[in-house]
């Protein structure tokens, strides 16, 4: 398909989505699943990493795609490994949410940021991995967005970020936040991704923000239908 194919491809509401995937993943092996869709779960004798998202992507009714387009009308959907720890599920990572645009972020107010449309509208399914031959949806995830306690931080995270680019100052940094606050920034890829400061022009490591486990946890909390497995 390309990509002005799929971009004219009629896009999904988040109910839509969610009804979707209620029905589809449920005791379901991913596994299965993935053999069901024709989604390879090795390329070239080489494990394919994207095969969990790119098998839930077609089991929501969505279009595999790498552009940077929110997956559905008003959701983006992402997929977390997760382990299990005194009848808990707990993120295994943190999840990238969207690259910092230098330039962008100092026309932006926090509520019209790339960062809070996009940790806004974020679902994500929750996937434990139980053999080399299992893997099943256990839970959906969604940020309580009338929380002050999860939405204050991350605007005051997301206000010392552009004020640090409006001082200069971001070249100094290599990361932003920590393991233990909700949202952190930090470099990309390899290293070799580079980023202008619009301010004094120098060159810094390209960054992202992430969201934490911490706040992976909380959205966990907020489990938006019941655990889909026992």
């Amino acid at each position: 398909m390309t990509s002005k194919e799929n971009s004219e491809k009629p896009r999904k509401t988040r109910d839509e989505i969610l009804k979707r995937l209620k029905l589809e993943l449920p005791e379901t092996n991913l596994y299965s699943l993935a053999a069901k869709y024709e989604i390879p779960i090795e390329i070239d004798g080489k494990k394919n990493k994207g095969w969990v998202g790119q098998t839930i992507e077609k089991a929501a009714g969505l279009s595999i795609s790498s552009a940077q387009l929110t997956d559905g009308i008003d959701c983006e959907l992402k997929t977390t490994s997760l382990v299990l720890k005194k009848n808990r599920w707990f993120p295994k990572e943190t999840i990238k949410v969207t690259q910092l645009n230098p330039k962008q972020i100092l026309s932006e107010s926090f509520e019209e940021s790339i960062l809070w449309r996009k940790l806004s509208r974020l679902v994500f399914v929750g996937v434990h991995h139980v053999s080399p031959t299992e893997c099943y949806a256990v839970q959906l995830g969604a940020l309580d967005l009338s929380d002050p306690d999860l939405v204050g931080p991350i605007r005051a995270f997301w206000e010392d970020v552009q004020s640090n680019i409006l001082t200069g100052d971001m070249v100094h940094f290599f990361n932003l936040g920590n393991s233990q606050e909700l949202i952190q920034l930090r470099p990309v890829g390899d290293g070799k991704q580079w980023s202008t400061c619009p301010i004094t022009g120098e060159k810094f490591p390209a960054r992202a923000f992430y969201a934490t486990k911490i706040l992976i946890e909380k959205m966990l909390q907020r489990n938006v239908w019941e655990p889909m497995v026992g």
